[in-house]
């Protein structure tokens, strides 16, 4: 089992292969992904049927991500 790699605190970091990332969401009791692929489209998926709950996680991951920004 490979070990979570959690986003930094504070700055950022070099990229994290994909496949290294998603070794770190096998026990999460629920996950929401978002990217690009190779050809710039978009991808959005979550294990979570409700709505209302991956608006309210992503809403709370946005403030995580402000807050770094604003210490850089």
């Amino acid at each position: 089992m490979a070990d979570i790699i959690k986003f930094p605190e504070k700055g950022t970091i070099g990229d994290i292969p994909v496949s290294e990332v998603l070794k770190g969401c096998e026990k999460l009791q629920m996950v929401t992904i978002m990217g690009y692929d190779q050809d710039g489209n978009e991808f959005f998926a979550s294990s979570s049927g409700d709505a209302q709950e991956v608006y309210w996680l992503l809403g709370r991951f946005r403030k995580f991500l402000e807050d770094i920004a604003e210490d850089e």
